[in-house]
């Protein structure tokens, strides 16, 4: 079997050009469509297939699944000539979207066990074709949008195990059908699911208020600062420089006690070494008076220099909260005149933001509303 084959000739759009009288001429020609003969063998029921203008193709180059697509058949296709699918095997895929098959037609897929994806939107099949389904073990794709199905067809639905998917809009399906049919088969996945989605969109809508909140809060923000921070620019650019100046001022004596801290520190370090080392001494010969006093002498030198590095890190630590502090200060006075100076750009992003939050809650809004 060709594992590409072309569609026959009269599914080809017609050129811009070709007059239009030409192309009813050609179509009219065409109109009667074969019916139902047996076929041969495969090839044979290819061929009557790309008669009816559909096409066989294999899915993918990897194995000899068979792809049959009939959703652009001519008009004329029937239930009867899906008899041509027994003389296939492999297939696993089967379009028929809106053709003129029925109830009728379904019972020809009673023994395509292979089939894993079947597409029947807006044909005129109802609860008494899903029955013919149930032998499909292996179907894990089901789409019957737009057809005359209702809940009792759902339940037919629930023994097939590998079943992953189904799509129902536009059909009298209830949302208690679904509900019922996700209890026996959780792993399915049913499009659309009201109470699914309802629960999504609360969570969307519920997103879009705390958005809408802040948004809110913002702007007012922005408008308080548009009206009262652009006539205070001249002292608010005088605050950031002042502060500023404080700041820095801060810093350069920090620096200064920093280097004070770390020599108290080098220097308690230095006088702790040289008393350990006169103890030692004083320790190895007790008879011993002029090192006796000299471990006095580097502990009281020792007690002082400890005394200068607690002192120098207090200092060190009291300038540190007051730099920090200026610096705050400082951060908040730039902060201030920036806002001063930008207000009105501010003010008018924040009204762009607050409409596009109001937007976006009333269309989460209108979702929800039309899924009740």
């Amino acid at each position: 079997m060709r594992r590409h084959i072309k569609l026959p000739t009269y599914r080809i759009a017609f050129p811009i050009f070709v007059g239009l009288s030409l192309a009813i001429s050609a179509l009219d020609s065409l109109a009667e469509v074969p019916e139902y003969t047996p076929a041969a063998d495969r090839d044979e029921a290819v061929r009557r297939i790309e008669e009816l203008g559909g096409s066989v193709r294999f899915v993918s180059s990897k194995n000899d699944a068979l792809e049959v697509d009939m959703q652009f058949a001519a008009e004329g296709f029937n239930d009867t000539h899906l008899q041509y699918l027994s003389a296939l095997k492999n297939i696993e895929v089967l379009r028929l979207k809106r053709t003129s098959i029925s109830d009728a037609g379904l019972v020809h897929l009673k023994n395509i066990n292979t089939l894993k994806r079947l597409y029947l939107e807006e044909t005129a099949v109802t609860d008494n074709g899903i029955d013919h389904l149930s032998t499909l073990v292996n179907l894990e794709t089901l789409n019957l949008y737009g057809t005359a199905i209702t809940d009792a067809a759902l339940e037919n639905l629930s023994m097939l195990t590998n079943l992953k998917q189904v799509f129902v809009g536009q059909t009298k399906v209830t949302e208690a059908a679904v509900a019922k049919l996700k209890q026996s088969a959780a792993n399915v996945t049913v499009v659309p699911n009201r109470t699914e989605d309802r629960r999504r969109v609360n969570i969307v809508v519920e997103t879009a208020k705390r958005l809408l909140d802040r948004a809110q809060q913002e702007f007012e923000s922005a408008e308080r600062d548009l009206k009262d921070l652009p006539p205070q620019q001249e002292m608010l650019k005088k605050a950031e420089e002042e502060t500023k100046n404080q700041y820095e001022e801060s810093r350069k004596k920090h620096d200064q006690l920093k280097k004070k801290r770390d020599e108290s520190n080098r220097k308690k370090n230095d006088a702790n070494k040289t008393f350990k080392d006169a103890e030692k001494r004083a320790n190895d010969n007790p008879d011993e008076d002029n090192l006796r006093k000299e471990r006095e002498q580097k502990k009281q030198e020792m007690d002082v220099a400890a005394k200068e590095a607690e002192i120098a890190e207090k200092q060190f630590g009291e300038s540190q909260a007051q730099t920090d502090a200026l610096k705050k200060k400082a951060d908040d006075a730039r902060n201030l005149h920036a806002r001063a100076r930008g207000a009105k750009g501010i003010h008018d992003v924040a009204n762009k933001v607050l409409a596009a939050a109001k937007l976006r809650l009333s269309d989460a809004e209108k979702r929800l509303a039309s899924l009740k």
